[in-house]
């Protein structure tokens, strides 16, 4: 049986989600404790007559602000998982979050007296309502389907496996990726072996060679993994690449190395990476056993 283990490369947890919400919970609670003591010092600012901060005032809102500021950029770079959350959420959120930033607003420059708390807390609520959409608590998360692909040349004892490494990230490391909305999974696969290798020439998809699912490690979100042979008459033995992807995603104009090992050679590499890519790799059938592309397909195949 192989171990569901997702590969490292999907999500590496170089900020975790725990590590940004305790920051920020940490200055919120501070910065709201300065706040509220009396502060009895000079103004450094008057914006009325009544209001006006001075030195603790100041520290404890700009260390508010900085919570804040942490946890709309977490907020905004998982924005793509608010779609899961209900209707009614998605609308309230703003039109909360407007009226506490009004209300604060409005007791500042206004002088109504305390309704900045009030506003603070519908801020707050609402931060923390965004952090649990976000993370995806009670929310109905689909099987992330991805490819992985055994790229290989040659044949019989002769036969190498395409493999690559990041110039600043350890481990070697199978072509694959995510599945897009609507793609076929030869498709993908095709895609995911020219974005993350630069192999030049057209693949030959001949055949599924195995399956794992189980949980992202970060997120427990499912997956599915798909893992496809694929063939290709490439003649180089190594070469440099810079990664194609989505904007924003961590691994995307990142440099790698492509190489094609022979077989053996390959998959003591992919067992100590500890993500279980090698396990399908007695699998693999001969190039010419029933194709599921009777032609090889190239990049413009996929336009």
């Amino acid at each position: 049986m192989v171990d569901p283990s997702p590969s490292p490369v999907e999500e590496p947890p170089k900020v975790r989600r725990t590590h940004v919400i305790a920051v920020w919970a940490a200055c919120t609670v501070v910065g709201g404790f300065l706040l509220a003591l009396p502060d009895d010092g000079p103004r450094l600012i008057s914006f009325s007559e009544a209001h006006g901060p001075g030195l603790l005032d100041t520290v404890g809102a700009l260390l508010i602000a900085a919570g804040s500021a942490l946890a709309w950029w977490w907020i905004w770079r998982d924005r793509r998982r608010l779609a899961a959350a209900p209707l009614w959420w998605q609308l309230a959120a703003p039109i909360t979050g407007g009226l506490g930033l009004g209300l604060i607003t409005a007791s500042v420059l206004a002088d109504f007296h305390l309704w900045w708390a009030v506003g603070a807390l519908l801020v707050t609520l609402v931060q923390i309502g965004l952090f649990v959409s976000v993370s995806g608590i009670g929310a109905h998360r689909p099987t992330r389907v991805r490819v992985t692909g055994y790229v290989t040349r040659g044949q019989g004892d002769a036969m190498q496996l395409l493999v690559f490494e990041y110039a600043d990230h350890p481990g070697t490391h199978l072509p694959g990726g995510g599945v897009e909305r609507g793609e076929l999974l030869n498709d993908a696969m095709v895609r995911e072996t020219y974005e993350e290798t630069g192999i030049t020439g057209p693949l030959t998809v001949v055949s599924v060679v195995g399956v794992q699912s189980g949980r992202f490690t970060d997120t427990r979100r499912p997956y599915l993994n798909v893992y496809f042979h694929l063939h290709t008459d490439d003649p180089r033995p190594t070469w440099p690449h810079t990664m194609i992807g989505d904007p924003g995603v961590w691994d995307t104009g990142a440099p790698v190395t492509a190489t094609f090992l022979p077989l053996p050679q390959a998959r003591d590499l992919l067992r100590t990476t500890g993500n279980h890519q090698h396990a399908f790799l007695h699998l693999l059938p001969t190039p010419t056993a029933h194709p599921l592309s009777p032609h090889p397909l190239s990049p413009g195949d996929l336009a």
